[in-house]
């Protein structure tokens, strides 16, 4: 360019317009890759920033505390009123140390206590005295008064017994020339609830209560039962299992009906891992569903096991072949998976609710991780004050909460919606800040449900906590060895945890179950063994005395 430049022209002034020109053009080229370079640094520094915030979120899930809560004094610190009110406690505290101290006595009161034994409990005695020698020397001086007591709670080793059932045989005395000839009449077999099973009821209902309540597998159980001298295999005990679902199928068919007649229906799901289901790996994830319905006062916990989490699932069971039992409708209650839009569209579901609590679980995540905690602390401060209402209405009749609900949560939505318009252009998409953020706002639909109805629960927490035992179980068995034996399991979790919500020891209830269903022949008999229909009084079975 100089060379075409000095070819052209020796014009001293063009010479140094050109050369200013070649310095403009190299500034402005100097100043576009300044400006690529700063992008680049930005979006590296984002990436980073998002990467740190991850690796936060991982860390918290790995080693920190599960509970959906931040420390008060923390939140406090972006609440100017609670700050002041805290310097005066200070300067209280402060005062009341420069006083002179009072001696202080420890009352009686205060003293440790020690939890008095159940009194339901047996006694076994044991009096100690003293020596024949000592007594001989205070014979002249002391009298006896009584006795010092205390008790000690201790355990036997578990009895086992067997059943010896001996049913009598009749032989003919003497064969007449009748068509029919005689034969050896016998006693009729007592109604068990697995007539070929080496295991009585009561073995049974301890076997199921140790791996579907304690979380012992049954290969552990082979082992105890082994240690104690009796070989029981994880065959046998798994056999049982599944051969139960026969004779609980009269039983399970009423208990569906009861889950239908609440006014709210709460769903949620969890992996389960099942081997050989036809046509699909074993390391393929199924799906165990729980459903938490029924009146309020008699609650059904239904699972139902199932290889898909299609929308299709519940509907399928709720609604199969399309029908609903008569007078069906109530609000359904489910997490934000989108899985349940297809049941809610079904013509008996007055309305959808969604769960604040995922909502809370997001924010509490968000003002524990590094990206704009200004923002996230007044997200969550407005979300606990949705759940201070509903702290005061707990316990308090639908009609009551209805009438709060309208006058201080109302409210309380209204000033969340337009903070989070106002806000949510200014917050980053893919922060954990942003996620709850947009969370919200997509499911502010039927976040809002609850609104409408007292009966409705602000979260899906019930449903949450009726799946939870059968997580905790999970990481001990690991899977089901087969279709049949998560069905079984299935069964088993709905009557062990509709039994706990309805207030019954689920053992108990188990070996009345299994002791008295065999004997139900009509239809009210087997509605009057659902757990809502007994109580622990009526669980009583008399022992035989070894």
């Amino acid at each position: 360019m100089e060379k075409a430049a000095s070819e052209q022209s020796n014009d001293p002034r063009e010479l140094r317009a050109i050369i200013a020109k070649m310095a403009a053009e190299h500034e402005q080229d100097l100043a576009q890759r300044e400006q690529q370079y700063q992008a680049q640094i930005a979006a590296r520094d984002h990436k980073i920033a998002l990467l740190l915030e991850r690796l936060e979120v991982l860390r918290h899930q790995r080693f920190g505390p599960k509970a959906d809560r931040v420390s008060k004094d923390q939140l406090k610190l972006f609440d100017e009123a609670e700050l002041n009110d805290l310097i005066e406690q200070l300067d209280r505290q402060i005062e009341a140390a420069k006083a002179p101290a009072k001696p202080s006595r420890r009352s009686s009161e205060d003293a440790p206590k020690r939890r008095s034994l159940p009194s339901h409990l047996p006694r076994v005695e044991r009096i100690i005295d003293l020596p024949e020698v000592d007594k001989a020397e205070i014979a002249n001086t002391h009298v006896e008064m009584g006795f010092e007591e205390s008790e000690q709670l201790a355990v036997l080793p578990r009895q086992y017994y067997v059943v010896k059932t001996k049913r009598a045989k009749y032989a003919p005395i003497r064969q007449t020339k009748t068509e029919k000839p005689l034969t050896v009449v016998v006693a009729p077999r007592p109604a068990c609830i697995l007539p070929k099973a080496i295991g009585h009821s009561s073995l049974i209902a301890d076997v199921v209560t140790a791996k579907f309540v304690d979380g012992l597998p049954l290969y552990r159980q082979e082992k105890i039962f082994k240690r104690e001298g009796f070989p029981l295999s994880r065959q046998t005990l798994s056999g049982w299992m599944v051969q139960l679902r026969e004779p609980l199928k009269p039983l399970m068919a009423a208990l569906k009906q009861h889950l239908y007649r609440g006014r709210v229906l709460q769903i949620d799901e969890t992996p389960v891992q099942v081997m050989d289901e036809p046509g699909r790996d074993n390391t393929a994830k199924s799906q165990m569903w729980v459903y938490r319905g029924g009146a309020p006062e008699r609650p059904v916990i239904w699972y139902e096991y199932s290889v898909s989490r299609a929308g299709s699932v519940p509907c399928e069971f709720l609604f199969p072949e399309g029908q609903s039992p008569p007078e069906t409708a109530f609000y359904l209650q489910t997490d934000g998976c989108p899985s349940y839009n297809e049941l809610a569209r079904l013509t008996p579901i007055l309305g959808h609710m969604g769960c604040w609590a995922h909502v809370r679980r997001k924010a509490v995540e968000a003002v524990n991780r590094r990206r704009q905690p200004a923002l996230a602390h007044a997200f969550l401060e407005q979300i606990q004050s949705l759940y201070q209402v509903e702290k005061k209405l707990r316990g308090q009749s639908p009609e009551r909460r209805l009438e709060v609900r309208q006058k201080e949560s109302r409210p309380i939505i209204d000033e969340l919606k337009a903070w989070l318009d106002q806000h949510a252009p200014n917050i980053v998409p893919k922060g954990t800040l942003g996620k709850a953020v947009n969370y919200t706002r997509n499911q502010w639909s039927i976040l809002t449900t609850f609104l409408e109805d007292g009966h409705l629960e602000i979260d899906n927490n019930l449903a949450e906590n009726a799946i939870r035992p059968f997580v905790i179980g999970r990481k001990a068995w690991l899977f089901s060895g087969s279709p049949a034996g998560a069905e079984a399991s299935a069964m088993l979790y709905t009557l062990i945890e509709t039994a706990k919500a309805n207030k019954l020891e689920p053992r108990a209830y188990l070996n009345y179950l299994f002791e008295t269903l065999p004997h139900a022949r009509q239809p009210e008999d087997i509605e009057a063994l659902l757990p809502h229909r007994l109580t622990p009084e009526m669980l009583k079975i008399p022992t035989p005395n070894l």
